[in-house]
């Protein structure tokens, strides 16, 4: 009974990703990523110490000064010092994105044209069948005002019927009507031959 056998389903196409398709774009969002975590962590410790510093009534006594009165440091002074640097740190990293945006930008275009080389194949396909099931629908709308003339070449009032035209197509009698013209665009671009 191997008639009755169901066959396995067809699996989905898929479109690959950018990263799938370049190991250089792959990267690139991965280094992105990294940075955008440490600038999040970053951002987040510079506010924790903002707020311990805006909490922190100490008088506040420079290191340089403390050290010299053989005293340590002070919570307040090492938290300031620390927030400039993050600040310092932030900047870096708001500039290193600016570098990697570009970058990423170069590597999207590349990744873009490898994608596009191997799912030709597919578009092609589905360009061409839909330019075949535009055809079918070029001829019922022919079809379909035939019909409609001959009604009201022969003075039948129709209206009863509810006209149907399908007004978004154009006329079915003009050469430059919406269907040929893509199927025309279609053809010229090389996806469709019948």
């Amino acid at each position: 009974m191997a008639f009755l056998k169901k066959s396995a389903p067809a699996q989905a196409f898929r479109v690959p990703t950018l990263a799938d398709a370049s190991p250089e774009y792959a990267a690139l969002i991965e280094k992105q990523a990294a940075i955008q975590a440490e600038q999040t962590t970053l951002a987040a410790e510079r506010r924790e110490l903002e707020k311990q510093i805006a909490a922190d009534t100490a008088p506040e006594v420079r290191p340089a000064i403390a050290e010299l009165l053989g005293d340590a440091p002070g919570t307040k002074a090492l938290n300031r010092k620390r927030v400039a640097e993050i600040v310092a740190r932030e900047r870096d990293i708001a500039a290193a994105l600016d570098v990697l945006r570009g970058r990423i930008g170069e590597a999207r275009t590349k990744a873009s044209r490898l994608v596009c080389e191997q799912i030709k194949p597919e578009y092609a396909r589905r360009v061409a069948a839909m330019c075949k099931a535009m055809e079918g629908l070029d001829a019922a709308h022919r079809d379909y005002d035939r019909l409609r003339h001959d009604l009201e070449a022969e003075d039948v009032a129709w209206l009863s019927l509810i006209p149907m035209a399908p007004q978004f197509l154009g006329a079915s009698h003009e050469p430059g009507r919406r269907i040929m013209t893509y199927i025309d665009e279609a053809r010229k671009a090389g996806y469709y031959n019948a």
